[in-house]
């Protein structure tokens, strides 16, 4: 009987066997190492594309917070502008309401009425005067209720004397004035022009 020795073959399949291991581990070491890299590459592409996104929001944050703070500055400059403006109207009304108010005056007081004093302060005026009867006052309290420049009109006292052989009738009436600017005429077709 022949006898074969077959462990060289056994070690020899064990050394191949061992060599196709290493080169299994190698080819999955190096796939590893690259799939790693790979990996590792488009995460931080990802990272620094968020990081650009974050900073160009950063900077539209910054530039809208440039025009809010303009839009604020704006604003406050309206403001103060709205707020002279309503400064130059009173100017104006407290420098025109007074001469439209005493022509009114002017054309409503009836002819048998003098009127001796007429005091303003702080939009009260209290007219003095006196009129040869108690029906002239009363006109004269009618006229100055429908009148534009005159409110609140209250008759505060009435004296019945002689004078020079006449009867006459001291009166005092308070008010209010209302400076309030003219009506803009009507211009043809009906619309109000601005006035000047």
């Amino acid at each position: 009987m022949v006898r074969i020795n077959l462990l060289p073959v056994r070690v020899s399949k064990k050394k191949e066997a061992g060599k196709q291991q290493l080169v299994l581990f190698a080819v999955l070491l190096v796939g590893g190492v690259v799939g790693n890299y790979l990996w590792s590459g488009s995460r931080t592409s990802e990272l620094t594309g968020k990081e650009q996104r974050v900073a160009r929001t950063r900077a539209d944050i910054a530039q809208l917070d440039k025009i809010i703070g303009e839009v604020k500055s704006l604003r406050t400059q309206q403001q103060e502008l709205k707020d002279k403006l309503d400064v130059l109207e009173k100017l104006k009304q407290g420098r025109t309401g007074p001469v439209r108010m005493l022509d009114e005056l002017a054309s409503i007081t009836p002819k048998r009425l003098w009127l001796k004093k007429l005091d303003e302060k702080s939009g009260k005026v209290v007219f003095e005067g006196t009129a040869s009867s108690i029906d002239d006052v009363s006109t004269f309290m009618t006229a100055l209720k429908g009148s534009r420049s005159f409110g609140d009109v209250e008759l505060k006292r009435t004296a019945a004397r002689v004078e020079s052989g006449y009867r006459v009738v001291d009166f005092t009436i308070a008010a209010s004035a209302r400076y309030a600017p003219p009506p803009a005429p009507s211009g043809p077709g009906g619309t109000a022009k601005a006035g000047g």
